[in-house]
């Protein structure tokens, strides 16, 4: 499978809108995939399933009709300037040695470092932040969002979507004691014991996921399982 390396920076917002949909052909610069299921679109990158496998490219590289199809505004990205990596994608970056290529480990280093910032990708993607008002009805957890600590998925087998919590929605609004100055729409979030390990801002809630990217979670969860055994063994 031919590898594309996920650029390291991240720009914050997301158009889930386009998740899922299909293009015979992408081309990106001098590059064309064939077969491409988008799987998310940020306001700098695509990323996608191809008959090549899974890669990502940055919109800019787009011809213009692609770029004015995901809504690529340079503006807008060079006002919201770029994220660093933080949690675990930061934990998992590991420096390619000459003896790691020499053994073949470069390539599988890398499909694992992709995986694990794509998961963090779709896990933090923002959600719709709201002024309150007094005459909203919200609801507050304290303290914070989430408990200290994380339990390890086993990538192997597990299934996101048989943990997915969604018992925010049972209120209209919800916000923390980390947020009294906002609210968010309960229906919007989610709680997962088993991506927990990857959320990187535990000051925000998580957004509720579709089921096209806990899908893509459970894949991705596969790929880390495949690479970690694999390198175990080298």
């Amino acid at each position: 499978m031919r590898i594309t390396v996920f650029f390291l920076c991240l720009a914050g917002l997301t158009l889930p809108v386009f998740a899922d949909e299909k293009l015979p052909l992408l081309k990106v610069g001098s590059q064309t995939y064939s077969n491409v299921t988008v799987t998310t679109v940020s306001a700098t990158d695509i990323y996608f399933i191809s008959s090549q496998g899974m890669g990502n490219a940055k919109l800019k590289d787009l011809d213009l009709a692609l770029q004015k199809h995901f809504h690529y505004a340079p503006a807008k990205v060079q006002a919201a300037g770029q994220k660093p990596m933080t949690g675990a994608a930061l934990y998992q970056l590991q420096v390619i040695t000459e003896a790691d290529k020499a053994s073949g480990k470069a390539a599988v280093k890398t499909e694992l470092n992709n995986a694990v910032l794509r998961v963090e990708q779709i896990v933090n993607q923002p959600v719709t932040q709201l002024t309150r008002t007094p005459e909203m009805s919200v609801s507050t957890y304290s303290p914070g969002w989430f408990h200290p600590g994380a339990e390890r998925p086993d990538f192997k087998t597990i299934d996101i979507r048989a943990t997915q919590d969604l018992n925010y929605a049972k209120n209209q609004y919800v916000t923390s004691d980390l947020n009294l100055g906002v609210a968010f729409l309960g229906k919007e979030v989610e709680f997962n014991s088993k991506t927990k390990y990857f959320y990187t801002d535990r000051s925000l809630p998580k957004k509720k996921l579709t089921e096209a990217e806990m899908l893509e979670i459970n894949r991705l969860y596969r790929v880390i399982a495949r690479d970690e055994d694999e390198l175990s063994q080298k």
